[in-house]
């Protein structure tokens, strides 16, 4: 739409621009692949301890697409990788409340997740260094 020469763009486009934007701007330092359609994406300043006492770079991001998307790319780029439903996995091992996949090797791992009523499908990065 066009004002006086000026063309004046919905502000939802402004938006997701500004979203998609960001997602691409934000440095992954874990060395793991990042989904190539995020919407959203944060690296961690600080390394954080795991549950094993481990210190890992965490990466955080989001995507519109299905998570059964953002599964397949996954387990094709990380091929190799043991698969863990998180059904079956003691920190998210309450079906109603998450669906998803726990990738690891070695002590790194992703995991890719959609939470019921969720627009989007979550995706975190560990890369960890073993405990001192």
């Amino acid at each position: 739409m066009t004002k006086g020469g000026l063309v004046i763009l919905p502000a939802f486009s402004l938006v997701v621009g500004a979203v998609l934007a960001s997602a691409a701007e934000v440095t992954n330092v874990t060395g793991l692949p990042a989904y190539p359609n995020l919407q959203t994406a944060k690296m961690d300043e600080r390394t954080r301890t795991d549950r094993l006492g481990r210190q890992c770079a965490h990466f955080a991001a989001t995507s519109f697409d299905p998570l059964a998307l953002v599964e397949i790319w996954y387990r094709k780029n990380l091929s190799g990788a043991s698969e863990t439903d998180l059904h079956n996995d003691e920190n998210y091992s309450n079906p109603s409340k998450v669906s998803g996949i726990k990738l690891a090797i070695g002590i790194d791992y992703v995991i890719i997740y959609r939470v019921p009523n969720q627009s989007f499908t979550a995706i975190e990065l560990f890369r960890c260094s073993p405990r001192s």
